[in-house]
């Protein structure tokens, strides 16, 4: 069997955030304030609301999962103690959206005063890159985006190729156009937390579970993209694999697409 094309690519963790990135999270967020707060009373504008969406479906919720708990809990007390706590809830409920988000509430404060939470999103960008902002940083594809849309025969990722990406062989799609397109993203969803609970594992020097979620998040893309393929890449002696792997030298993971024929 020859490869038609492949594509490798390392998952680069930023240092930081993009410039630009930060603030154009915080002023957005900010800007939904008025929003939010219009959204929950419109779906919760009373008692007997909030205990239909919030008190009896969480105890419902709650209820199923205690049942698989086993015998070493007291299940029937503990499932009793929540839902007779989120019953008596609505009073303290409604008194903590109105000062977070009624006007002169302290949500946007709260949003300043976490920001920096939000950094743990460049694992997520170091992933699938980020767009372009405004008076900020340049917009990139990185590794996990640009291996689905090769998949899709897609030319544009080649535009943003680096030094951490290696193209060779001719592009073709190997995706049926429409079963591509709606499979691609859960394929994307699945190589993204693959690799950024990877490094988090890494990180913990966690080695032998790094390695079991690369290869539990392999299993799942490859029955995914089994879905996608077209006609002629389900054929005998055809092979399409997205894989994830563990690049020691790059310190993080590393997304390898190849298209195989007979």
């Amino acid at each position: 069997m020859a490869e038609k094309w492949k594509y490798i690519g390392t998952v680069l963790l930023p240092a930081d955030l993009p410039t630009g990135v930060l603030d154009e999270w915080k002023a957005t967020l900010k800007g939904e304030q008025a929003r939010i707060y219009a959204s929950l009373l419109a779906k919760i504008p009373d008692e007997a609301s909030f205990q239909d969406y919030i008190g009896d479906a969480s105890s419902d919720a709650y209820a199923q999962f205690l049942a698989t708990v086993g015998g070493a809990w007291d299940v029937d007390v503990i499932e009793m103690k929540q839902r007779v706590k989120l019953a008596r809830k609505y009073t303290d409920w409604k008194a903590g959206i109105e000062n977070a988000f009624k006007v002169g509430g302290y949500f946007p404060d709260r949003v300043d005063s976490k920001a920096d939470k939000f950094k743990l999103a460049r694992y997520v960008m170091g992933a699938v890159g980020h767009r372009a902002t405004v008076g900020g940083s340049f917009g990139v594809w990185n590794p996990a985006s640009v291996g689905v849309l090769l998949l899709r025969g897609d030319t544009r990722p080649a535009r943003y190729f680096d030094a951490n990406d290696t193209f060779s062989g001719t592009l073709e799609s190997v995706t049926e156009a429409i079963k591509g397109r709606l499979i691609a993203p859960s394929i994307l969803a699945h190589a993204v937390y693959g690799c950024v609970m990877a490094k988090f594992a890494n990180e913990g020097a966690l080695t032998a579970l790094r390695d079991t979620i690369i290869s539990s998040a392999n299993t799942v893309i490859d029955a995914l993209l089994q879905v996608a393929l077209d006609a002629t890449h389900l054929g005998v002696g055809y092979d399409v694999t997205y894989a994830l792997s563990w690049y020691g030298a790059g310190d993080n993971v590393r997304i390898t697409v190849t298209d195989t024929h007979p």
